[in-house]
């Protein structure tokens, strides 16, 4: 993909101040973008305003710790440790005794 090209109006908030504004995302891709303001106007100074933004990818401490979609997973670990420990339980207390073809 070449470098995207985006030419928009600067949107004025308040009419009566000076001050211009444009709200924007970057692609959902890293790498370093350039936004430039060049605001011309016959007659008026202009505007020449460049500035790089790198986007980078979020380090292996900064993700969220607990991900509400895997709440299934976590039940279902606890679940299984819980089912585990019962079947353990129930094996080491049970009486084998009566079971045919077990001698005791």
């Amino acid at each position: 993909m070449l470098d995207p090209y985006y030419q928009v109006a600067l949107e004025q908030p308040i009419k009566s101040s000076p001050t211009y504004q444009y709200k924007l995302k970057t692609p959902w891709r890293l790498g370093i973008f350039r936004f430039q303001v060049d605001y011309k106007r016959y007659g008026l100074t202009y505007i020449d305003n460049a500035m790089e933004v790198s986007v980078i990818q979020l380090r292996h401490d900064e993700f969220p710790r607990y991900e509400t979609t895997g709440y299934p997973y976590y039940v279902n670990v606890f679940v299984m440790m819980g089912a585990s420990f019962l079947f353990i339980v129930h094996f080491a207390f049970s009486d084998f005794s009566k079971v045919k073809g077990v001698k005791a």
